[in-house]
């Protein structure tokens, strides 16, 4: 993850003023059609899965009371290459300076009527043999790729719980121990895409 140039067609919104814990900004004219044509070949969804962990290994989960949602899971090359500069933009402009260096594979999320994801961290039940090398989820970002819809706020809870109102072409990137929940949908359908980016253990 060098980082590329790619940030340069992004402006900073918002950072929340606690430590940096996680930074919005708006995506411009310029480069969020080229997203939306990066995801475009990517509709085939699936019921979201929740990993569980019993004590000694991981298994996979579409029946879970903490989420309800759609996931199509996207492997793609332009993806990649649009989102790695603003990544590490963020992880220098919030002064995080984590060490990262892998990207996983995006998820495409739909949210229907009374879908949800309750509160959850994106890096829970470590184990030394979870992901190769070692690493860990350390970066979170959301795109939230419509607003076609009400419910379904985002709320991240820092050093106080915060609604944040993102709108269409927001991303959100915050630390992926961080808490943080999508609130039911009321009506219409939510679509976001998200993505989580790996470094080494803490040591």
């Amino acid at each position: 993850m060098d980082g590329g140039t790619v940030f340069m067609l992004w402006y900073l919104q918002k950072m929340n003023s606690f430590k940096h814990q996680y930074m919005i900004v708006h995506l411009d004219d310029d480069f969020f059609p080229l997203l939306e044509k990066a995801l475009k070949p990517y509709n085939k969804y699936n019921q979201g899965k929740t990993d569980i962990w019993d004590g000694d290994t991981y298994t996979s989960s579409e029946d879970h009371p903490y989420r309800s949602s759609k996931v199509c899971w996207v492997d793609d090359s332009n993806v990649y290459e649009l989102m790695d500069g603003l990544v590490a933009f963020a992880n220098s402009k919030c002064e995080w300076n984590l060490d990262v260096n892998f990207m996983e594979p995006f998820q495409l999320t739909k949210y229907d009527v009374n879908d949800f994801y309750d509160w959850h961290i994106d890096e829970s039940n470590w184990s030394p043999d979870k992901r190769p090398e070692n690493r860990i989820r350390k970066i979170s970002f959301t795109v939230l790729l419509n607003d076609e819809f009400e419910g379904g706020e985002f709320e991240i809870r820092t050093s106080e719980k915060n609604v944040i109102e993102l709108k269409k072409r927001d991303i959100i990137l915050f630390q992926a121990d961080t808490p943080h929940r999508v609130k039911p949908i009321t009506s219409g359908v939510r679509h976001s895409l998200v993505g989580w980016i790996q470094g080494p253990a803490y040591k």
